[in-house]
Formats: C-alpha cells, sequence, structure tokens
C-alpha cells in the first residue's frame, strides 16, 4: 500500500511530499453527498445532540438556528470544495477562527463539536458510514479545527468581547 496523507493535511510536517489519498477525496466527497442530500438532517441531529449534551453552549447560538444551520453546511461545503486545494481555504478558517472567539467559542469547545459532528454524520448517513469514513472525516475536522484555532490564537484577550 503507497504512503498517502490525507487531503487537508497540507501544514503536516514532513507530509509535504506524501501524495494526496485521491479515493479518500472520492470517499469524502460521495459520504458529503449523501449527506447533502437531507442537509437539515444532519444539522438536526447535531444541533440537538450539541445542546442536549452541553447546555452550557445554547447561550452562544440565536435562537433561530436556520441561519447557523445554514452556516454549518456552508462550511462544510467549503471544506469539500477545496480538498485538493486546502491552502484557499486556510485564511477563511484562520478568521473563522477569530470571529468564533468573539462569540464565546473556547479552545476546549473544539473537540467536543469535532466528536458531535462526526458522531451526527454516523447518524445522518445511516447505512452508508464506514470506519473508513469515521477517521478520515474525524481527520478533516481534525485539521480544520486546528486552523481555527490558529486563528483564534490571534485574538488578545480584549478583543474577545
Amino acid at each position: 500500500m503507497p504512503l498517502s496523507r490525507h487531503p487537508l493535511a497540507t501544514n503536516v510536517p514532513g507530509w509535504a511530499k506524501v501524495p494526496i489519498d485521491r479515493a479518500a477525496i472520492d470517499r469524502l466527497r460521495a459520504s458529503f453527498d449523501l449527506l447533502l442530500a437531507d442537509g437539515s438532517r444532519l444539522t438536526a441531529i447535531f444541533y440537538a445532540k450539541l445542546f442536549e449534551r452541553y447546555p452550557g453552549v445554547r447561550a452562544l447560538f440565536p435562537t433561530d438556528m436556520r441561519a447557523q444551520e445554514g452556516k454549518l453546511m456552508d462550511s462544510l461545503r467549503a471544506v469539500v470544495a477545496h480538498l485538493e486545494a486546502p491552502q484557499g481555504l486556510q485564511a477563511e478558517l484562520r478568521a473563522m477562527g477569530a470571529r468564533h472567539v468573539k462569540y464565546g467559542a473556547k479552545t476546549e469547545h473544539y473537540p467536543l463539536v469535532r466528536d458531535l459532528l462526526i458522531e451526527s454524520m454516523a447518524d445522518a448517513a445511516g447505512k452508508g458510514w464506514s470506519p473508513e469514513l469515521n477517521a478520515e472525516w474525524t481527520q478533516a475536522i481534525s485539521i480544520v479545527s486546528d486552523i481555527m484555532l490558529e486563528g483564534a490564537a490571534t485574538v488578545k484577550p480584549d478583543q474577545a468581547s
């Protein structure tokens, strides 16, 4: 089996010369297309789980979640669209991370959100989900989170509010 890297892992030291895993790109895109077929199901599952398990974060979100749900799907669309050229998304992800500090997001929220998002994707996809997809999406969302956290780290404490 040839060595390959996750399509979003462009900034991972030592991996720059390792070829992108084209099969992973195809799997991520196909699974996302499956989720898009009923995108409202994914966002409904995700936010229901988020607010049930972590009720303290509910105050960080608007009462009417429709726009927020659309933003989540738009962000996932952007990630999938940039699988071959993720550097085109890095500036926006850093900016998003900086904005999230101002919304009240904390570093410790990122792994919770990642895990719930992956769990929600699996629930929404049903039988179309596999351990391989779970691992690839976990890695993808972890990379996105890391880039967002880079942006969050640029916000000075007095700018956070």
